[in-house]
């Protein structure tokens, strides 16, 4: 439950943090970037789910590149949704954020993944 409750926290993160960090995302309102980065959180959290799992034949198919370019999509999306947020400025920029999201919400995955694991090992 944490985990999920800090994935969620760091794609609400991760769209001010690209927009401060990448030079082609450009912050245009602090507050609708937390909006945003909320939206897309629960777009991950909810529709992705669903479209990894129709879209998994040509996923498969691909090595996984269409993952990554629908994930882009979704943040290529976003800011057309959430006026005055962010602008990104192609799609290339779209995938750096989409790809920066989902390395923070790896990282997530990974500690509390050796947590897990930990917290095994000490009831055995």
């Amino acid at each position: 439950m944490l985990a999920t409750i800090l994935r969620f926290a760091a794609t609400i993160a991760a769209v001010p943090l690209c927009a401060h960090l990448m030079d082609g995302v450009h912050l245009i309102d602090m507050h609708n970037a937390i909006v945003l980065g909320v939206v897309l959180a629960v777009i991950y959290t909810l529709l992705r789910p669903l479209l990894r799992l129709v879209l998994k034949i040509p996923n498969f198919c691909t090595l996984g590149l269409v993952d990554i370019l629908v994930d882009a999509l979704l943040v290529n999306w976003m800011p057309q949704l959430v006026k005055n947020s962010v602008v990104i400025d192609n799609f290339l920029w779209a995938l750096a954020v989409s790809l920066a999201v989902n390395a923070l919400r790896l990282i997530v995955d990974i500690v509390f993944d050796a947590d897990d694991r930990r917290g095994r090992k000490k009831e055995d």
